[in-house]
């Protein structure tokens, strides 16, 4: 398996580890979304996934409230939104994954659990069920999916070379020791590639938290993101800074950076982030 060096990450990422170098990077780069003459259908582009120029379809509110471009341009091809792409394209970009690899998504309902078991044999996936004994199979949407908390996940030591976690980290209350669990599944030179909501700032914004009875006290206005389990959507405890990387280092990677990516070339728009964390061993 390999670390691709930050320095020989290719275009259009970039690695910082401190929050002056992600304001500069936002600095240096205005988002392209900012000239783009609102309403528009569609945008051209190259989808990373499919390898092709295509036409990203842009969903615009209904309501005229302003474009969430990291929540659409979803490819016609591959039906991946901004994010999802580009969370991919961060993943292939810092380890070059073979088809031998073994990767744990945290996420079995939605495209890009289709699209990364369409391409990796040894993918495992789940989703989160409070209900049900950890590492069963439920039936949901009428399909079986491994129920797993992120907390207490039940593989064994060194299991997987990657472990992917995509606007996930954000719902779990002791999201510190899922960043342990992810460490620990993880084999000798394995690497984490998360991707959170960010705040653009150093510290975190705790948005809620739960008390010694378990009830969940609110800190901030609530905030709740879909959720393909609940039509009520699922609660956001967390808008992360850039003392998630310190926070990895304490769960047990010995190497943590953020990418940075803002480019319409492959239909990124906006100032995109993403985590890694590797655990070299040393």
């Amino acid at each position: 398996m390999k670390q691709v060096l930050v320095s020989e990450l290719p275009e259009p990422f970039v690695s910082v580890k401190k929050i002056d170098a992600v304001l500069d990077f936002v600095r240096r780069c205005q988002s392209d979304s900012e000239a783009i003459q609102v309403p528009v259908e569609t945008l051209e582009g190259q989808c990373f996934i499919c390898a092709k120029e295509v036409a990203f379809n842009v969903h615009a509110p209904t309501d005229g409230a302003a474009i969430n471009w990291r929540e659409t341009l979803s490819c016609p091809g591959c039906g991946l939104i901004n994010r999802w792409r580009g969370c991919l394209h961060v993943f292939e970009a810092v380890g070059e994954p073979k088809k031998s690899d073994r990767i744990y998504l945290t996420e079995t309902l939605s495209p890009v659990y289709e699209n990364l078991a369409s391409r990796f044999p040894l993918l495992i996936a789940s989703e989160y069920f409070p209900d049900s004994e950890p590492g069963s199979v439920v039936e949901a949407h009428y399909t079986q999916v491994r129920n797993e908390d992120a907390t207490q996940l039940t593989f064994d030591d060194e299991s997987f070379e990657f472990v992917l976690c995509f606007d996930v980290l954000e719902h779990v209350p002791d999201y510190r020791q899922a960043l342990r669990e992810f460490c620990r599944v993880l084999t000798t030179n394995g690497q984490l590639v998360l991707s959170v909501p960010f705040n653009f700032k150093h510290e975190t914004d705790v948005r809620a938290v739960l008390d010694q009875d378990g009830n969940i006290k609110h800190l901030m206005e609530p905030c709740y993101h879909g959720d393909p389990l609940s039509s009520e959507g699922v609660l956001s405890f967390r808008d992360f800074g850039m003392d998630l990387l310190e926070e990895m280092h304490t769960a047990g990677f010995q190497d943590s950076f953020a990418v940075c990516y803002n480019t319409r070339e492959w239909g990124y728009l906006e100032n995109n982030i993403a985590f890694v964390g590797r655990k070299t061993g040393n």
